[in-house]
C-alpha cells in the first residue's frame, strides 16, 4: 500500500476474494470492493475496504482461523 502499486494491490485483493472461509458473508463482497478501488487507483477506497474487514473480522479470524494454511 505504501508504494501504491496498485496492480499488486488489486493482484492481492482479487486473490484474498478466494479465501473467504465459510460463515464470513462480507469477506468475498470486501475484497472485490478493495480490487475494484485498486483498479481505480483510489487509495482511500483500498485502506477503507482493509479497514471494513478487519473491523468485521479480525478478532474472530484471529480467534477461529490463525493456523489456517492460505
Amino acid at each position: 500500500m505504501s508504494a501504491e502499486d496498485y496492480d499488486a494491490l488489486a493482484t492481492a485483493l482479487d486473490k484474498v476474494v478466494t479465501f473467504a472461509p465459510a460463515g464470513y458473508t462480507n469477506w468475498a463482497s470486501i475484497a472485490r470492493d478493495g480490487a475494484s478501488a485498486a483498479h481505480a487507483q483510489s487509495l482511500d477506497g483500498v485502506k477503507a475496504s482493509c479497514r471494513s474487514c478487519h473491523n468485521q473480522y479480525k478478532t474472530k479470524y484471529k480467534k477461529e482461523m490463525r493456523d489456517r494454511p492460505i
